[in-house]
């Protein structure tokens, strides 16, 4: 949930609570209110029907109407009756209904006798008319609720647009883009000092960053060249006749040695590299082409390993990513499928619509998936693995949002990249 709906959903939830509460008071001091009126008309009536009473000096019954009726008895000095205001429901035989009435009910006395007064005001027409002024706010009250939350949302909205901007060209931002970080004024204090604090912060953090690249692609690159001058040594010494066999074991083991440093840092630099996408070229790639192109590529070592390749392949696939990080992506999976086989294995490689999926035997057992795609892991005695070729396959996978999977099933280790 956004914060510009939450917002609206607490204004709505307030609104709502306030105008139930203001509601319900405003009914009861309406009704109040109504029933103040209502006793004076009936305190009007008592002294005129009181009056009416002494000119006659005697009891009687005044005609009933519509809106009053009047109930007088004799009463002895041992009855004790009720006095004062209180509502009560008649039945009335014309109307075949129960009717809502206001009474008043005194005691009067005539001709030393006294009586028992009983005044009725209906309630009838006034009771709708206060159930229609209720409505009738009611839904007043409901207009103006839903006219201030739909402009609240509108004001809220145009206030929060800087916000989303800025949100938007942090999303977009690729600090190896040379376009410069620049966010708009959003007119709104808050929001404004917001977005110098990231101008700010960007700024640095890009500075920093191309330091970094910086020393790590010279460094690289000046560990490089004494790597080369070391392995061309090594070999010069190698071919020296005089070597007695224990001089040229050390000699082999340190060019050895060499030659997988000189690896690793090749390939260090490359998941840098992919890490900071730094291949922003993308085409149509034809998987299976690729894959075949690897394959002839390798078809030695898969001859000297006496190693079959049975493929299934439904339909040419084409994926939209740069090419070089698509033949790093395969490549590594064939050689990983080679490296960790065994002579006269087994290598299958299944391509269907939204998934490539190749397969190896091996000696070994289930790895732990958790751990296969981390860098420099290694489950076996094989020198020449750096131990991060399946951690670039599952970075390249990450940039592109491929699932990159491994499960052990009938004695193979399958290898699935599930295209998004």
């Amino acid at each position: 949930m956004n914060l510009l709906t939450k917002t609206n959903l607490n204004f709505l939830t307030i609104s709502l609570f306030i105008a139930l509460l203001g509601t319900i008071i405003f009914y009861y001091l309406l009704r109040e209110q109504v029933d103040k009126n209502i006793n004076l008309e009936l305190d009007k009536r008592k002294t005129t029907l009181l009056s009416q009473l002494e000119s006659v000096h005697k009891s009687g019954h005044p005609p009933e109407n519509l809106n009053e009726k009047i109930i007088i008895n004799p009463l002895n000095n041992i009855e004790k009756v009720a006095e004062g205001y209180s509502d009560t429901i008649l039945f009335i035989s014309s109307k075949k209904a129960y009717v809502p009435y206001r009474q008043l009910k005194f005691i009067t006395s005539i001709n030393n006798q006294k009586y028992y007064v009983q005044i009725y005001k209906s309630l009838e027409e006034t009771d709708l008319l206060i159930v229609r002024i209720f409505l009738i706010m009611t839904v007043v009250v409901l207009i103006i609720i839903a006219t201030l939350l739909i402009m609240n949302r509108y004001s809220s909205m145009n206030a929060w647009k800087g916000f989303y901007k800025t949100i938007e060209k942090i999303n977009t931002y690729n600090v190896n883009s040379q376009d410069e970080f620049a966010l708009q004024k959003a007119g709104i204090k808050e929001f404004d000092e917001l977005n110098s604090v990231l101008t700010s912060m960007t700024t640095r953090i890009k500075s920093d960053y191309l330091n970094l690249k910086e020393y790590t692609e010279n460094a690289s690159h000046e560990i490089q060249t004494p790597l080369a001058i070391i392995n061309s040594k090594l070999e010069l010494l190698m071919q020296n006749p005089n070597l007695d066999e224990k001089q040229y074991t050390i000699l082999q083991e340190a060019h050895t040695a060499a030659n997988r440093l000189s690896r690793l840092n090749k390939t260090l630099i490359l998941l840098t590299k992919i890490e900071n996408r730094q291949f922003p070229e993308s085409e149509n790639v034809n998987i299976n082409k690729l894959i075949q192109n690897q394959l002839n590529n390798l078809e030695d070592i898969l001859i000297s390993k006496k190693i079959t390749v049975n493929k299934k392949i439904e339909n040419d696939i084409f994926i939209l990513m740069n090419p070089y990080l698509a033949e790093i992506m395969i490549l590594n999976l064939i050689k990983n499928a080679i490296r960790y086989n065994y002579v006269n294995g087994e290598i299958k490689i299944q391509i269907e619509s939204n998934r490539i999926n190749i397969s190896n035997t091996s000696k070994k057992k289930k790895v732990d998936e958790n751990k296969l795609f981390q860098r420099f892991y290694k489950d076996s005695d094989i020198h020449e693995s750096t131990g991060l070729g399946l951690a670039i396959v599952k970075k390249i996978g990450d940039i592109y949002n491929f699932n990159v999977h491994y499960e052990y099933i009938n004695n193979l280790h399958i290898f699935s990249i599930i295209l998004s």
